[in-house]
């Protein structure tokens, strides 16, 4: 048998092998060191056959790392530090861990300093985050201030000076009557804003004025003049969590101090967290890896695929090319294309657009990032999140029925996570909720029998058929809208 590098590959020499050769060889060597009629003796128990047995074990340990360096060069085949070194001739390395990050809105009196380090936590999963930079709680560049009245003059102007980032200066002034109140000028500086001010929304609270926003991720430069005063600032920031991995929080659960500060009232994410991940394995690291092999073909749109699979946190990427000269029937116009891309920093993926679309071509999407060229001119950069699709399911169980097994105490829980983790992992962007396939994960649990399930778009569904989902569009399973009724 031959060994070592042939043609069907590397084949071993095992320590079985190894010691088999030498005690043959072992035999014709010293074969005229003994009496004619005589036999060598290398088996275990004799000191020839101990001694081959020693060294084949230095040479089996050879073989083992000869067989590793020829394996070190196939991607199907390599492991940790040689999988990293050689998906680098693809210009990709191994996404490294990283952790759970969130917008928060930081909220407490006026000139407060919330220092970065300072922890806060959620209050369902009880983790524990870091907010990343210091927020200093001024008017400047704040998502909302809180106003109260300094004081309280007859026919005086009372005003409030916003500049939003990137926009011009809008002032808001109110002039008080010949009988003036604080309640009065609190709710003519309100009317102007509800009815001049689209930017900002405002309402009186007991005897302030707060003022926010209408976006929520929009900030502007605050100023009053001397009669009025500002108490307390909400402005945004970032926390992060301290432990990698994808440590899900839905919005307004991470609202919980740890670190008290005189003067920092509250804090909360506005949206769901941006989920971190572990280390890279070696067999997601082997399959981006194949990918992109498409980054150096001339076909622009494999090209684009790849770089963006190859976003961090991209799960899922469809693109929807119209070269015709009409709106075709997904609604894509002439001469642009449709990415449609699930997971990922927006920022990101619409960078990674912008490096691999071709000139004079658009990209369309419900998602517009605005990308600086290396001239500094903008460029609208569209991309397609895919529209939630919520589905809500009616689960009957009788678990009287069935005497082989148990109902578990925490079974509805279990049901209801188990239809949400083989949702997630089988029906994504563009895929038709299956009806008959949510039989599988709800029969995960033990100890009941199905009286009846029902699926719908809709509370309280009575349908029994598929749900069609669009091609930007994706099923949304949630703990709250799958309801079990337990016989």
């Amino acid at each position: 048998m031959a060994f070592g590098i042939t043609n069907s590959g590397f084949v071993i020499k095992r320590l079985q092998d190894i010691l088999t050769a030498q005690r043959a060889e072992a035999v014709a060597l010293f074969q005229d060191l003994v009496a004619p009629g005589d036999i060598i003796d290398t088996s275990d128990s004799s000191v020839l056959g101990r001694l081959i047995g020693l060294d084949s074990i230095g040479d089996a340990e050879l073989w083992e790392l000869a067989q590793l360096s020829y394996s070190s060069l196939d991607p199907n085949s390599a492991t940790g530090v040689a999988l990293d070194n050689l998906v680098q001739y693809s210009g990709i390395s191994r996404f490294p861990a990283s952790p759970t990050t969130a917008i928060a809105l930081f909220a407490g009196d006026i000139n407060t300093l919330i220092a970065a380090g300072n922890s806060v936590q959620a209050s369902d999963t009880r983790k524990t985050f870091t907010v990343s930079d210091s927020i200093a709680l001024s008017p400047s560049i704040a998502r909302g201030v809180t106003i109260t009245v300094q004081t309280v003059q007859n026919s005086t102007a009372y005003t409030i000076n916003y500049t939003p980032v990137n926009g011009s200066l809008a002032t808001v002034t109110f002039t008080s009557d010949s009988d003036a109140t604080v309640a009065e000028i609190l709710a003519g500086l309100q009317a102007l804003i509800a009815g001049s001010h689209p930017l900002l929304t405002a309402s009186v609270i007991g005897t302030t004025l707060v003022v926010d926003m209408t976006d929520d991720f929009q900030s502007a430069t605050f100023s009053i003049t001397s009669n009025l005063a500002i108490s307390k600032c909400r402005k945004l920031g970032t926390v992060v969590c301290i432990e990698n991995g994808p440590n899900e929080q839905d919005a307004n659960t991470i609202n919980t101090i740890l670190t008290p500060v005189l003067g920092w009232d509250s804090v909360t994410n506005i949206l769901a967290a941006s989920a971190g991940r572990l280390l890279e394995t070696d067999e997601e690291l082997r399959l981006r890896f194949r990918n992109t092999k498409f980054e150096r073909a001339s076909n622009i749109l494999d090209s684009l695929y790849a770089a963006l699979l190859n976003v961090d946190g991209v799960e899922e990427v469809a693109i929807y090319e119209n070269d015709t000269n009409v709106t075709d029937a997904n609604g894509v116009p002439p001469h642009s294309f449709l990415p449609v891309v699930l997971g990922g920093s927006s920022q990101l993926i619409a960078e990674a657009i912008w490096l691999n679309k071709p000139m004079g071509i658009s990209s369309q999407g419900n998602t517009v990032i605005s990308i600086t060229d290396s001239q500094g001119f903008p460029h609208d950069i569209g991309l397609e999140r895919p529209n939630p699709v919520t589905v809500y399911v009616e689960l009957t169980i009788d678990t009287a029925a069935e005497s082989n097994f148990v109902f578990p105490g925490n079974g509805v829980d279990l049901i209801k996570a188990a239809v949400i983790d083989y949702a997630s992992n089988n029906f994504g962007v563009g895929d038709d909720v299956i009806y008959s396939r949510l039989y599988t994960p709800i029969n995960s649990v033990e100890g009941f029998q199905i009286d009846s399930l029902f699926i719908g778009t809709s509370p309280a569904p009575v349908g029994v058929a598929n749900i069609p989902v669009a091609f930007n569009e994706i099923s949304s399973f949630e703990a709250v809208n799958i309801t079990v009724t337990v016989l």
